[in-house]
């Protein structure tokens, strides 16, 4: 099977020997936990700078990152949050885990990021910040939504977006709080990780006192607080840190073969009739996922089977049904917590979407064969 050019195999490989070395001689020394210092916070400042902030909280998870990011800026019981309807259902978790209202905005139609429209639209006194998501590794329009938030602060869900800019600048430097989830399969990973970046010390000093408990309040810088930790603990395993800073030493490597393979899949979907999710906004995207959409449901079902002839892979719609309409608001907890809006565009797109892996390397041979497939 190793030898069959057809085989749709990525080659890049996540973690290494090296890594897996150096995982075990940080075991071996006992290292199974770290409340602050050493690989943690040479982690924090890595990815801050990577991702375009001055400073970074890491979490066990991206979710974790959010719900932590929410706390920091505000977000309470009877609160609202803008969140587009094209989205993970983590997200609302996150706002509704803290007592606070989703408010439904729809999508761009081409990039199926937050509408600033909606936001302008939606934005009362009780809004508390606005959630922004990044699909599958597409930038959203960061000025436009900052216009519309005017002064409610702006969060980022980069969990898609590792090494994404906005206007030549990593997303960290555009959002209030850029959290990230390096968890399994993300295009940068820990296994279990999240981090948040901000510029401004006092979201700093909030997260580590929501989320790094024996961490408060000795490493504060703003002064705010002088006492322990309020919220649970947050901070990750040691073993993740370690797994996403080898991938950090790679990551530039990664994303130029990325880049590369990303955009000759998107080629061999045009062929096939597909259009490629794009920006009229200036960003470069990354691609956690290869998303494209066809005119109408009937178009998308004739390109996926001409796809899946040529050897190409289809995944489901991952956000099928949309945000508000899955089954997480069902909960009796969190009934009253949604406010339903409508939302045509993403109704539009929802049905004409094609959704393909994103390997960070393929075999040219097999690139060449499943073209000559579309081609006949």
């Amino acid at each position: 099977m190793q030898n069959d050019p057809l085989r749709w195999h990525d080659i890049w490989e996540d973690v290494r020997e090296q890594d897996i070395a150096r995982v075990g001689k940080l075991l071996s020394a006992g290292g199974l936990s770290i409340v602050d210092g050493s690989i943690l916070t040479g982690f924090e400042e890595r990815f801050a700078s990577f991702a375009g902030g001055q400073h970074g909280v890491a979490f066990h998870n991206g979710t974790m990152a959010i719900h932590c990011a929410l706390r920091a800026v505000g977000v309470g019981p009877g609160d609202e949050v803008l969140i587009g309807n094209y989205g993970f259902h983590a997200m609302a978790a996150a706002v509704l885990t803290l007592g606070a209202r989703v408010v439904i905005c729809d999508c761009d139609a081409e990039a199926l990021t937050i509408s600033p429209a909606d936001i302008a639209r939606f934005r009362t006194a009780d809004t508390k910040a606005v959630l922004v998501h990044n699909p599958w590794g597409v930038p959203a329009d960061y000025s436009a939504i900052r216009m519309s938030a005017q002064d409610v602060p702006v969060i980022a869900d980069a969990s898609h977006a590792h090494g994404a800019t906005y206007k030549g600048k990593p997303l960290g430097a555009w959002a209030d709080l850029c959290a990230y989830s390096l968890g399994l399969t993300k295009l940068i990973s820990g296994g279990e990780l999240g981090c948040v970046v901000t510029d401004d010390p006092r979201y700093r000093d909030r997260l580590l006192v929501f989320g790094h408990i024996n961490r408060v309040p000795g490493a504060l810088q703003a002064d705010e607080w002088a006492h322990n930790a309020v919220g649970l603990k947050g901070r990750p395993h040691p073993a993740a840190l370690m797994l996403a800073l080898g991938q950090l030493d790679r990551f530039a490597e990664k994303q130029r073969l990325l880049t590369e393979t990303a955009g000759r899949i998107e080629h061999l979907l045009s062929r096939a009739g597909a259009e490629p999710l794009r920006t009229r906004w200036p960003s470069q995207r990354v691609w956690w996922r290869i998303v494209a959409y066809g005119r109408t449901a009937a178009h998308v079902k004739e390109i996926s089977q001409r796809l899946t002839a040529a050897g190409v892979p289809l995944e489901k719609n991952h956000y099928d049904p949309l945000l508000q309409d899955q089954p997480i608001f069902s909960w009796p907890g969190y009934k009253g917590q949604l406010q339903r809006n409508p939302t045509p565009v993403c109704e539009g797109l929802r049905k004409r979407l094609i959704t393909v892996p994103a390997p960070v390397s393929l075999p040219d041979q097999l690139l060449d064969q499943i073209e000559q497939k579309l081609g006949n």
